[in-house]
């Protein structure tokens, strides 16, 4: 006799416990969810949903052990929280029968399960209750989106958030899926467009240049843009930027000839460059005119625009 106490007291503590108001006395069907042990009567669940009729079995014949039958063989529902099945057995064992007080959490919860089993009367009645209620258009698109719910309900949510002066934010955007997003982003442009039926012309965009540049970065989270290095080169004993305007133009040639040999210092050809200069240029050309180097004494001569004077 010791022995038998002692297994069954183990098998007692092995148990989940029971529900303290949903394990009914004179119900036909134990439910385990988040494990804890619910009795109820099947006929609600087969009645009304399709996934029930079948996932329970028929009722047991004396002496079978089907799933459901007593506490030590409960039927386990799975992905399912404990306080969300309380709120949905309540819809069938309210004790104020058509009055349904409960809170928008406490719908959802409803909703959920619902729309989860199948269950087509108990997901409109919860839609109704919803629709009684204040909800904020953000979460009441969140929710109805969720569990399925025609978006036909949503036009007055979907309205406010785009007449609302503050945009979408990022956070909301998750919450609200890429899809309705971008739709209710169309809709903010939309809606604040000028009335093309009145020949408004679209309104122009108010911002430009640096401040669109800073816009940009912030919304879209920007790093700013690197500034490049421009290469520079010495000329002349100035460093100046590689192809910027103060590069001198290297490899024009000056159309012109010296008039004597003399025109021709340190040793370069009479018909050559003046002052060894490989290019061609000279230091005595400024503004086409041209000093063609002379002895002191001697007539110089100049030569403008293709012309040759003496003076």
């Amino acid at each position: 006799m010791p022995a038998i106490s002692e297994f069954v007291a183990k098998t007692n503590s092995e148990r989940p416990p029971r529900h303290h108001e949903y394990y009914l006395e004179g119900a036909d069907l134990i439910i385990r969810v988040d494990n804890t042990l619910f009795r109820i009567h099947r006929y609600f669940l087969k009645r009304d949903s399709a996934y029930f009729r079948e996932q329970i079995p028929h009722p047991p014949s004396p002496g079978d052990h089907v799933k459901g039958c007593s506490d030590n063989n409960p039927l386990d529902l799975q992905d399912v929280l404990k306080v969300d099945f309380e709120r949905f057995l309540w819809v069938f064992y309210n004790p104020k029968y058509s009055l349904y007080d409960a809170t928008i959490e406490e719908w959802t919860s409803i909703l959920k399960l619902a729309h989860q089993w199948d269950f087509i009367e108990v997901k409109a009645l919860a839609i109704r209750e919803l629709e009684n209620l204040r909800i904020p258009a953000l979460q009441k698109i969140v929710i109805y989106q969720t569990y399925g719910v025609d978006r036909k309900y949503l036009q007055a949510a979907f309205t406010a958030l785009a007449v609302r002066d503050e945009p979408i934010s990022v956070e909301e955007g998750r919450e609200l899926g890429l899809e309705t997003a971008l739709q209710l982003a169309h809709a903010r442009e939309a809606a604040r467009a000028p009335n093309k039926r009145l020949g408004n012309p679209r309104s122009p965009v108010n911002i430009a240049g640096s401040d669109l540049d800073a816009l940009m970065r912030d919304i879209f989270q920007l790093s700013p843009p690197e500034v490049a290095s421009s290469t520079s080169q010495l000329v002349n004993g100035r460093r100046t930027p590689s192809g910027g305007r103060d590069s001198p133009q290297l490899g024009t040639q000056t159309n012109w000839r010296s008039s004597s040999p003399s025109a021709s210092p340190q040793g370069g050809s009479p018909n050559g460059p003046a002052n060894g200069n490989t290019n061609g240029t000279t230091n005595g050309h400024v503004n086409g005119l041209t000093n063609l180097s002379t002895p002191i004494g001697a007539p110089r001569a100049f030569n403008f625009n293709g012309r040759t004077t003496y003076k």
